[in-house]
């Protein structure tokens, strides 16, 4: 059984509509990504594959950091694809290899990564174990695998307010944080399956607040493809009826929620 309903070309769909104003609306997700580049062992990673790339945010980073100059990026989504081949067309050093894919099947020979990356994109991967032992195959040993992805408890209060509301809002909208978190004793697990060494996994907590119609628009960036199979007039009325269910609960800051980065690196044996 795999982790997510939800196939990489109805996902890549969604966020294809994202991708003009992913990294405004996602600004956090940025933030996340270096934290965990700046978390990764100080050492050279001069060729990496970003897993779920996106815009290319994480692999800038690795440029930057630990000077990487050769990546291959593999995304579900053509948009996002084209937002990172512009912005890596600008840096002279850096060769960006793009594909649209599937992160089971990645276009890497064996051994010949120093580190793989995925930075909030993982929760959304059908099958969460095969892509990480995809990551793991892609390093050399000794290279460093690195996952940055929503942690247990991420929007609880989004999940709370939905289940209160009548009549219900489709199934797949509150079935899906059970497919896409994980928490740290469980990345531990996914790890060591994947034949990896952990050397560090945590989880960072932020308590925010957000106008109700901004955490719509960051919603409908990440998960526009869970209402994929519904007619568009129908996943309209239950996304008017969910603001003004959030308009409710909110307060003078705006609608106040959780989000739980977990952060998993580790090392390939050697």
């Amino acid at each position: 059984m795999t982790d997510n309903p939800h196939g990489a070309d109805t996902v890549g769909a969604g966020f294809d509509e994202a991708a003009g104003n992913y990294d405004d609306l996602l600004i956090h997700n940025r933030m996340g990504a270096k934290r965990l580049v700046d978390a990764l062992p100080g050492e050279t990673y001069e060729r990496i594959v970003d897993v779920g790339c996106g815009t290319g945010f994480a692999a800038l980073e690795m440029h930057e950091q630990h000077g990487t100059t050769s990546v291959v990026g593999l995304d579900a989504s053509h948009e996002m694809l084209e937002v990172f081949r512009r912005s890596a067309a600008a840096i002279p050093d850096l060769d960006a290899q793009l594909h649209v894919g599937d992160a089971v099947a990645l276009p890497v020979v064996e051994g010949s990564m120093d580190a793989a990356i995925s930075t909030m994109a993982f929760h959304w991967f059908p099958d969460k174990q095969a892509a990480l032992g995809q990551m793991a195959r892609a390093v050399k040993p000794g290279g460093v695998v690195a996952v940055l992805t929503a942690g247990r408890g991420t929007d609880g209060e989004l999940l709370q307010v939905m289940r209160q509301m009548d009549p219900p809002v489709p199934v797949a909208w509150t079935a899906v944080f059970d497919y896409i978190h994980r928490d740290v004793p469980e990345m531990h697990s996914m790890l060591e399956t994947a034949g990896l060494e952990a050397l560090d996994v945590w989880t960072e907590t932020r308590y925010r607040w957000i106008d109700p119609a901004n955490y719509m628009a960051r919603l409908q960036a990440v998960a526009a493809h869970l209402s994929s199979d519904m007619p568009l007039e129908v996943a309209l009325a239950h996304g008017e009826r969910l603001m003004r269910a959030l308009q409710a609960q909110s307060g003078p800051k705006g609608f106040a929620y959780t989000f739980v980065k977990l952060f998993a690196i580790a090392r390939k044996p050697t």
